[in-house]
């Protein structure tokens, strides 16, 4: 696995944070989303050997929950981490060759690239959904549970006195 890699795209995604206007500690954490995407897709493309599509799946799952988790630390958006940290994995490169074959009339590999391109981006959007919908989810019956749980307890509260 190519370290250098990783190491370019936590510089990468720390650039775009820049371009941003992020703070100090969301510039870091970003940065650090956006590398950890970066390993993921190489540990499990090239070293798992999965499809380059599930390695996507599997990246944009693993930086959305390091954005969730470092959202509720430090009680900011998980935009400001996710949107940042997902700059690597875009396939920019499908698209510029996807309208380069299609400038050069060569139809079919245009066709081709532009699948792949939609596929992988289908890929971390599925990712992101996944996490960002349980996340929804959980955070709910969590508050769901605490009112219920005052609801209980002011309904004792009710029965033993008279109001």
């Amino acid at each position: 696995m190519s370290y250098l890699e990783v190491f370019t795209a936590f510089f990468a995604t720390l650039f775009f944070g820049i371009i941003f206007s992020l703070t100090r500690k969301k510039l870091i954490y970003s940065s650090f989303a956006g590398a950890l995407g970066w390993y993921t897709h190489l540990l499990f493309f090239k070293e798992l050997a999965y499809s380059k599509t599930a390695s996507f799946v599997i990246s944009a799952v693993v930086i959305t929950v390091f954005s969730e988790i470092i959202s509720r630390l430090e009680k900011t958006t998980v935009t400001s981490t996710l949107i940042p940290a997902l700059i690597p994995l875009v396939p920019g490169g499908g698209i510029y060759y996807t309208m380069s074959f299609f400038v050069e009339n060569k139809f079919q590999e245009a066709l081709e690239k532009g699948r792949e391109t939609i596929i992988l981006t289908v890929a971390l959007s599925v990712g992101i959904f996944l996490v960002s919908t349980f996340s929804q989810i959980f955070d709910r019956t969590v508050k769901y549970t605490k009112i219920l749980k005052k609801y209980r307890k002011f309904k004792q509260y009710k029965k033993g006195h008279k109001i």
